[in-house]
């Protein structure tokens, strides 16, 4: 049984070709920008629309793959998972970058062809572009809940994701990658009432990428998985701030 999960499956159009390089022990790896596209209605009926960008990486003979048949403006599917590095630069300036390391690549039609189809991606059952996160994974930390100034619950905890995965000698590795879970509305109030730190969760939901300037003028960016469902795991659940509470009648709650 898998301790962990840490899966993202993306339907966008290719904004960069892959790049070519080879690591000081000479493993092939390749890498190119994937946007996607989400349009929705707000509470007063306007249409909005914006896109999310993703840097994948494809390693081996997927890189290779990746460099020959892979195209600028192409329309393609990309499975694998999420991976977060750092560094510092030079200035010792500390920066983050949040990856798709991809198993699978499928390219599509191109995105003239997509246009030409009169086809516009708003039907929730054909959508134009995809962006799905799934985790498994335990709470870092206590949720923390506010409200928006008109009155939205907004709930945002961390979570751990532990995937075991081979190397390169044939040996096993655990690596774990830490969430920013996001919340909002009835599903916002129900992760605050009923999680706690340790707890293990079952995610679903999209990425999304916000940014901010600090007032010395560094930029900000932090990736955000925004949740849709969640489904409690393991033990029957309780109140966080209310031991006398009933029992369930099941050891799951899916929202």
């Amino acid at each position: 049984m898998a301790r962990g999960l840490n899966k993202v499956m993306i339907i966008g159009f290719v904004e960069r070709e892959p790049e070519l390089r080879q690591t000081n022990a000479g493993q092939l790896v390749a890498s190119f920008c994937v946007s996607t596209n989400r349009r929705w209605t707000t509470n007063a009926g306007e249409m909005r629309e914006a896109n999310e960008w993703f840097n994948l990486v494809a390693w081996d003979q997927l890189a290779q793959a990746a460099g020959e048949l892979v195209q600028k403006d192409q329309r393609i599917y990309a499975e694998g998972h999420l991976q977060t590095r750092s560094w510092d630069d030079t200035n010792g300036q500390r920066h983050v970058r949040t990856e798709v390391v991809a198993c699978k690549l499928i390219p599509m039609g191109s995105r003239d062809a997509s246009i030409d189809s009169n086809w516009d991606g708003t039907s929730e059952e054909t959508p134009l572009c995809l962006n799905r996160v799934i985790v498994i994974g335990n709470l870092g930390r206590d949720p923390e809940m506010r409200y928006t100034p008109d009155g939205q619950a907004v709930t945002s905890f961390s979570l751990a994701a532990t995937r075991t995965r081979g190397t390169a000698d044939g040996d096993r590795r655990d690596a774990t990658e830490w969430f920013n879970i996001v919340c909002w509305g009835s599903l916002a109030e129900i992760c605050n009432q009923y999680l706690s730190k340790g707890r293990r969760v079952y995610v679903e939901g999209e990425l999304r990428t916000r940014g901010w300037q600090q007032p010395d003028g560094r930029k900000h960016y932090r990736t955000e998985l925004v949740a849709n469902e969640m489904i409690m795991l393991g033990p029957r659940p309780r109140y966080r701030h209310d031991e006398n509470v009933p029992a369930y009648h099941t050891d799951e709650l899916a929202v």
